[in-house]
């Protein structure tokens, strides 16, 4: 999970054009798999994983760690898994658009081949 999160951090800092989607005040994100809580802090300034959890999140993400991995793979959408039961949420609507568009822009992008 921890290699899913350190990747979607990684893809915020090489997609430069993102940065004017994220917020000057520091955003904190949760993923809570049950028995593991992961963060991640995203604004203008940085994007990192936190290891200290300590504080309130602004978004929370809960499920299974291979729903999570599936989402954070970009092999689903949030508000799919949402819509299917899979995960559940905690935050408001504005987050959740905000959490999905930043989900979705910063998925792996692997070309399929093309057959003819």
């Amino acid at each position: 999970m921890r290699i899913y999160l350190e990747g979607l951090v990684d893809q915020c800092h090489s997609r430069y054009h993102l940065r004017l989607l994220f917020p000057d005040n520091p955003f904190i994100l949760h993923f809570d798999c049950g028995s593991d809580v992961y963060g991640i802090i995203i604004s203008s300034k940085r994007c990192a994983l936190l290891d200290d959890l300590s504080g309130d999140a602004h978004f929370v993400i809960e499920g299974v760690e291979e729903t999570l991995v599936s989402l954070l793979s970009g092999e689903e959408r949030l508000s799919q898994l949402i819509e299917g039961g899979s995960l559940a949420i905690r935050g408001g609507y504005r987050p959740l658009l905000f959490v999905e568009s930043v989900l979705w822009l910063t998925r792996s992008r692997e070309k399929e081949p093309i057959e003819v």
